[in-house]
């Protein structure tokens, strides 16, 4: 029974994931997603009571999986400048193989804020989001810069994966694909600006 229910979320969440992707958040629906997903909406409401907490849940799941790998990166690694490059790597080869994902955060966070009641589960969301990213930068270590001065991992964890998300949403909200060596050049940015 577990691994039924898995699947049917698991549909659901890759249904949502295409009609967001095609349609802003306002304009798709719940029929849609049941139509794609052959899921039946009663079904979708099972899982997800709203539209707000299905798109919710589907920026959750892909944020989380970025942190993940942000994670791994940084454990397997001791040197700095090597885990800002394997990160850049990670958000380009994301970028390469599902830019779909960016699209789909950048379109439902710009319609999130455009109303109170999904304006407030977007900032609930961030919020654990944050908590996510603050263990990531924890895990980082404290950076000490080119000045000599110390910060705290999450500052800089925060910093860089603050750069790359802007060089990556302002292409994208303007229908362009980033260019890879933007983001090189933000890894360099950082890399230079460490000891």
């Amino acid at each position: 029974m577990e691994i039924e229910s898995m699947n049917k979320k698991e549909q659901i969440l890759e249904a949502a994931r295409d009609i967001f992707f095609k349609k802003s958040f306002y304009e798709a629906t719940m029929d849609d997603i049941a139509l794609l997903s052959g899921v039946k909406k009663s079904t979708i409401y099972y899982y997800f009571p709203s539209k707000i907490d299905l798109a919710s849940q589907l920026l959750e799941v892909n944020v989380k999986k970025i942190f993940e790998k942000t994670s791994e990166i940084i454990s397997i690694t001791n040197s700095i400048k090597q885990r800002i490059e394997l990160i850049v790597d990670f958000y380009i080869d994301l970028l390469e193989k599902n830019s779909k994902i960016f699209i789909i955060m950048q379109r439902i966070g710009y319609d999130f804020m455009q109303k109170e009641d999904s304006k407030k589960k977007i900032n609930e969301l961030f919020e654990k989001l944050r908590k996510k990213q603050k263990k990531a930068g924890d895990l980082f270590g404290e950076v000490t810069l080119s000045s000599g001065k110390r910060i705290s991992g999450d500052l800089f964890l925060y910093s860089l994966v603050a750069a790359l998300g802007r060089a990556i949403f302002e292409n994208v909200s303007q229908g362009r694909k980033p260019k890879k060596e933007d983001l090189l050049a933000i890894g360099d940015i950082f890399i230079a600006s460490v000891k």
